[in-house]
């Protein structure tokens, strides 16, 4: 059976994330279908997936930290920053850096950190994808970000590669860091493989592969589903048990702050808090409007009935 949840997909190298999508989708009969956070065609891993009703809750999901683990392969430069595009430069000579030298540069990238992401990549620039300027050969301004590396690891190094592990926040293009790490280092570097391990509160060990996936409809064995619920651990959780409050939420009409049970902590302007019934349903996720002592539905899952 098809749930309102999510599934976790760990996405094979070759697929773009929406290909993916695609796939679950077609294997599910499922009418909705989205996914957290966009993989590149070379990377592998964890790609979260949201079905029917759980697509709703995407944006607030908590993902805002990431693990990677990955190569680096040194003495080259490519136009996508891995090993798919093509070579815009080459190292000259024999590679001299030693692995204490990587960790050196490596440490230089810890913390807060200004990143320029890849030309080929979805972030937008005037409307249009960054790819689309870079497939039409025209020249387009790339707009910063700042970033956190909480944790860049050194794993191996068997030149021209070394395997790393990167602890990092949303929205860290891994590619941008290791071509940094190559300019550092004065050699050149790209991305040889990718693999995301954990995207907030998604990891590994939930995984299912698309085979996987396949064999257990085939087969009709239960799939790892994920309730929304466990995943908005993260805010603040109201529980109504009056029916009136509850009969409100499902109607989507906002609730007064003096209604509400003593101690509630999701006051502040703005905030955001989950709504259960008392059987511990998910019926919405509200936002406090400070002006209007009230709590509105940003989000309601239960429909009236």
């Amino acid at each position: 059976m098809v749930e309102d949840g999510f599934l976790v997909i760990d996405k094979p190298e070759g697929l773009t994330s929406q290909q993916v999508v695609a796939r679950v989708k077609r294997l599910l009969k499922c009418r909705k279908v989205g996914h957290t956070g966009t993989l590149d065609p070379l990377a592998t891993g964890v790609l979260p997936i949201a079905c029917n009703r759980a697509t709703r809750l995407i944006q607030f999901l908590d993902e805002s930290r990431k693990v990677y683990t990955g190569e680096i392969e040194f003495g080259i430069e490519t136009d996508t920053l891995d090993r798919d595009g093509a070579t815009v430069r080459r190292h000259p000579g024999r590679l001299t850096i030693t692995p204490a030298a990587i960790r050196t540069v490596f440490a230089r990238f810890l913390g807060e950190i200004t990143q320029v992401p890849p030309l080929y990549s979805a972030i937008k620039s005037r409307g249009k994808p960054l790819y689309a300027y870079a497939r039409a050969g025209l020249e387009v301004e790339i707009p910063e970000r700042r970033v956190t590396i909480y944790s860049f690891e050194l794993l191996s190094c068997d030149l021209p590669r070394a395997a790393f592990r990167v602890v990092c926040s949303k929205g860290t293009y891994v590619r941008s860091l290791a071509a940094d790490v190559g300019r550092e280092l004065g050699c050149g570097g790209c991305i040889w493989s990718l693999r995301r391990e954990a995207s907030g509160p998604f990891g590994l060990d939930q995984a299912v592969s698309l085979t996987g996936l396949e064999e257990r409809l085939a087969a009709g064995k239960e799939l790892p589903w994920l309730a929304p619920l466990a995943l908005l651990g993260h805010l603040p959780r109201l529980r109504l048990d009056d029916s009136g409050l509850v009969k409100m939420v499902t109607h989507g009409r906002s609730l007064s702050l003096e209604s509400l049970p003593t101690g509630f902590p999701a006051t502040g302007d703005g905030e955001l808090s989950v709504l259960v019934d008392n059987a511990g349903r998910l019926l919405a996720v509200a936002a406090c409007d400070g002006a209007a002592s009230r709590l509105r539905m940003v989000r309601v899952m239960v429909a009236s009935g």
